[in-house]
């Protein structure tokens, strides 16, 4: 890919993304995130401060 491509890319989802994700978010709902490991793990702490 040629860097020229990507900038515009980049510049163009930049632009693009918060107009749309601002629209259709769905607002006053919790987000759940699940990590398929066991409490305690490395995977776990970082899964918890993620989540804060």
């Amino acid at each position: 890919m040629q860097r020229r491509t990507l900038i515009h890319a980049a510049v163009l989802s930049s632009i693009a993304l918060p107009a749309f994700a601002q629209s259709t978010w769905p607002t006053g709902k919790t987000i759940n995130y699940v990590v398929p490991f066991p409490a305690g793990g490395t995977t776990d702490v970082l899964g918890r401060l993620i989540a804060q």
